[in-house]
């Protein structure tokens, strides 16, 4: 994999040498919004609240897209979010995100390279790292049905439970398919990951889908858009020893998520929308302290330029 990348990357250079003058654009966003969560948790760590919050979340991102010729494209972005509960402030979590993207556009397909970092801070302190790798491969199969594929090499490292940082590899696949001249679009994605720990008892294979239907639409002159979606996972993990009873073998509690959403966005104007968002999860696992549900709903202002 390492050195698919490293071919792959020299070739979009090559490209990036031939092309033409540079354009460059560059865009932002930030947004403010209430949240309520009816039982907060922190996926990575196993934590999970029974008792629910409310608090505020702020988000920040910015965006710069060099465009060589028409074929390659270079896009990086920065993205902060930060969720502060009222109460329960060992939850309040900040995420600092980096993405770099780079597409080249060979015999109608495209064929990128991406790389995305991430830190999360829970309760002031970095608790997680988090760095992913991918090949994707992009193409319409009709004028209004794209594919696109990917792999992906991926790394967690933890500040204070070591144990479970870990390697993983994963595929994944979404087909897009867009009617009424766009305005409408489906989404259908699948995947698959494996995942090697340092302790062994976290390593797991798992697969997922994820559907999404949005539709843009206009009401009283005002631009709007839905979206409706399910989002479905599964975690099978590594059989371990038990160390009480040697020649006994349990299994690391496996996991099943259903997660349903929706989203309403009105744009005020070109610059200003207003955003909300109902999410419930459906968390089941075979330890009684994972197993749980989960209604998380927001309501934001965002403001983009």
């Amino acid at each position: 994999m390492k050195y698919m990348l490293s071919s792959l990357g020299c070739i979009l250079s090559m490209q990036v040498l031939a092309a033409g003058p540079e354009i460059f654009t560059f865009s932002g966003e930030a947004s403010l919004a209430l949240i309520n969560n009816s039982a907060l948790s922190v996926d990575e760590l196993d934590e999970v609240s029974s008792q629910g919050d409310s608090g505020i979340q702020k988000t920040a991102a910015v965006t710069g897209l060099w465009k060589f010729n028409n074929k390659a494209k270079l896009t990086s972005s920065y993205r902060y979010n930060d969720q502060d509960y009222h109460q329960l402030d060992s939850f309040d979590l900040a995420l600092h995100q980096v993405s770099i993207d780079g597409t080249y556009k060979w015999q109608e397909k495209d064929l990128g390279l991406r790389y995305d970092g991430a830190k999360a801070k829970l309760a002031g302190e970095t608790y997680l790292t988090f760095q992913q790798a991918s090949i994707y491969l992009g193409t319409f199969l009709q004028p209004q049905t794209f594919l696109r594929t990917s792999l992906k090499i991926k790394r967690k490292d933890f500040a204070v439970i070591t144990s479970r940082n870990a390697n993983a590899f994963g595929v994944s696949t979404e087909l897009f398919h867009f009617i009424n001249d766009g305005s409408t679009m489906l989404m259908l994605g699948l995947s698959a990951d494996k995942e090697t720990a340092t302790q062994s008892q976290f390593n797991y294979s798992g697969y997922g889908v994820n559907t999404k239907l949005s539709q843009k639409f206009e009401l009283f002159g005002l631009a709007h858009k839905a979206t409706i979606g399910w989002r479905f996972q599964s975690k099978d993990f590594q059989a371990y020893s038990n160390n009480d009873i040697p020649s006994q073998r349990e299994s690391k509690a496996d996991e099943h998520r259903n997660i349903f959403h929706g989203q309403w966005q009105l744009n005020v104007n070109d610059h200003l929308a207003v955003i909300g968002n109902v999410e419930y999860g459906d968390y089941r696992s075979q330890l009684d302290s994972q197993t749980y549900t989960q209604t998380l709903s927001t309501l934001a202002i965002k403001a983009q330029f």
